[in-house]
C-alpha cells in the first residue's frame, strides 16, 4: 500500500489529461458547427437570389464566393479529421505536393493580425438590457464589431446571420436572434453608406470588406 500515493498522483495526472483533450475536442466541435451556420447563411442568401435574377445573372457573384465557401469547407475537414483522429501525431514523407500544402498552410499560420487601433471604443455603457456581444467585441459599438470582425477577413463574404453569430455567439434564442439581426442590419446598411463596407451584388444580405468592381456594390458618390 506504500504505491498508493504515487499511483493517485498518476492516474490524477491522466485523468486531467483527458479532461483538456476533451474541452479541446468540444472547441473544435463548435468551430465544425459554426462553419456549418456560416455556409447556410451563404446558401439560404444565394438561394433566395434564385426567386428574383436570372440564373446567367449571378455568375459573378457565385464565382466570387466560390474561393470562401472551398475555404469553409477545407477547415471543416481538417478540423473533423483532427477531432476524430489521436492526440499524437505522427510527421508525413516530405513530397512536392506536401511541401507546397505546408507552404501554404504556414503562411496562413503566420498571417498577420490587422491594426485595428483606430478603431474607437465604447465611451457609454450599454443598457442592461441590450444583448451582449461576444467578449473580443464588448468594448465596442455594434458597428466597430462588424468593422472588425471584416478586417481579420478583408476577401469573405459575410452572410447577416453568419455576421450575428460572429458577434453574438451561438446561445441566441429565437427572439434575441431577431433583436440581434436587426441591428445588425441596420448597421451594415449605415456602414455600406459610410464605405465601411460594400453589399455583394445579386445577393440579399450580403457584405463584403473590400470593393471588387462587377461584383460589390459601387461606392457611394460625394464620399
Amino acid at each position: 500500500m506504500t504505491d498508493s500515493p504515487e499511483i493517485l498522483s498518476l492516474l490524477s495526472a491522466e485523468r486531467d489529461r483527458y479532461v483538456l483533450e476533451a474541452v479541446d475536442l468540444e472547441r473544435r466541435l463548435s468551430f465544425i458547427r459554426h462553419q456549418i451556420h456560416s455556409i447556410e447563411a451563404l446558401m439560404s442568401g444565394y438561394a433566395q437570389e434564385d426567386q428574383m435574377y436570372h440564373p446567367l445573372g449571378r455568375l459573378s457573384s457565385l464565382s466570387s464566393t466560390q474561393a470562401y465557401l472551398q475555404d469553409s469547407l477545407s477547415q471543416l475537414n481538417r478540423h473533423y479529421e483532427a477531432a476524430a483522429s489521436p492526440i499524437i501525431e505522427t510527421t508525413p514523407q516530405p513530397s512536392a505536393t506536401g511541401a507546397t500544402q505546408s507552404t501554404a498552410s504556414n503562411l496562413a499560420a503566420t498571417k498577420v493580425k490587422p491594426d485595428i487601433s483606430d478603431i474607437p471604443k465604447l465611451h457609454i455603457s450599454r443598457k442592461a438590457t441590450t444583448i451582449p456581444l461576444l467578449p473580443q467585441y464588448q468594448d465596442y459599438s455594434v458597428q466597430n464589431a462588424i468593422l472588425i470582425l471584416m478586417r481579420h477577413n478583408p476577401t469573405t463574404h459575410f452572410h447577416v446571420d453568419a455576421i450575428v453569430r460572429d458577434l453574438y455567439g451561438d446561445g441566441l434564442d429565437e427572439e434575441q436572434f431577431k433583436i440581434a439581426k436587426a441591428t445588425v442590419s441596420k448597421m451594415l446598411s449605415t456602414g455600406t453608406q459610410s464605405r465601411l463596407w460594400y453589399r455583394v451584388l445579386h445577393t440579399q444580405g450580403v457584405y463584403t470588406l473590400t470593393y471588387e468592381k462587377g461584383v460589390t456594390s459601387k461606392p457611394p458618390k460625394g464620399k
